[in-house]
Parts: structure tokens; C-alpha cells; sequence
């Protein structure tokens, strides 16, 4: 149940609590039922310190969740560019698809984060065709 706790901290950006349990030893990669990680949620959400301190404690960055989204997909899509930067700098992926094919680029693209796909195509992101209906099915 802690891990549980620990996707739920780490979802509301609270540090205090993250440190906590990684310190008790809770699985730095714990998912909650969907697949989603702590490292997911604080990315989804922007928690930069959050973010920092699961990659620091070994989260693989390179996760992905019952839809095949990464972390760096979900900061990527909602703007979070500190975040970007710092998952990036980690080592993601910036070619990864989800399961109908979009990539962080794709994602941040539909977003209109310009600065993220900047940031994304100079560390390797390769632009691709949108995905198709086939591909969705």
C-alpha cells in the first residue's frame, strides 16, 4: 500500500513525502492501476522537484504506462519544459510511440509547445506523419 502512497505524493508534487518513502524503500517505480507511474504523475504534472528526486533514486525513465506514454510524453504534452529538459538530460527516449504512435513530439506539437519541440528535435526527436485511423485501431 505504500507504493500506492507513493504514486499519490508524487501526483501532488509533495516532496517531503516522496523522499520519505524512498527512504523506507518503497518501489521507486511502483504504478498505480493503470499503469501510470509516480514518475508519470509528477511529469504529467509538472513537479520538477518531484521528478528530480525519482530519477535521483532510480526511476526508469523510460516507462510506460497501459497506453505506452512515457513520462516525457505526458510532460511533453502539457507544456512542462523544465521537466522536459530534466527527463531528456535522464536519458529518455525522444523517439518512443505510445500504442497508436504518437511520440513526445507528436504530442507536443498538438499542444503547440514550441519551445518543447525545439528542445526535442535537438535532442534527436525525429518529426513523423501524424498517425493514422489504421494505426488507432
Amino acid at each position: 500500500m505504500m507504493e500506492q502512497g507513493l504514486v499519490a505524493a508524487a501526483m501532488t508534487g509533495r516532496i517531503d513525502k516522496v523522499r520519505d518513502l524512498l527512504a523506507q524503500g518503497v518501489d521507486v517505480n511502483s504504478k498505480n492501476g493503470s499503469g501510470r507511474s509516480a514518475l508519470h504523475l509528477a511529469a504529467f504534472n509538472g513537479n520538477l522537484l518531484t521528478v528530480h528526486a525519482l530519477l535521483s533514486a532510480g526511476a526508469d525513465v523510460n516507462q510506460v504506462d497501459a497506453r505506452g506514454a512515457t513520462p516525457l510524453m505526458d510532460a511533453s504534452a502539457f507544456g512542462h519544459l523544465e521537466v522536459v529538459e530534466l527527463l531528456v538530460r535522464a536519458g529518455s527516449d525522444v523517439n518512443m510511440k505510445d500504442t497508436v504512435g504518437n511520440t513526445a513530439l507528436n504530442l507536443a506539437g498538438k499542444g503547440g509547445q514550441a519551445m518543447i519541440t525545439e528542445l526535442l528535435i535537438a535532442a534527436g526527436a525525429v518529426e513523423e506523419t501524424e498517425p493514422t485511423e489504421e494505426e488507432d485501431k
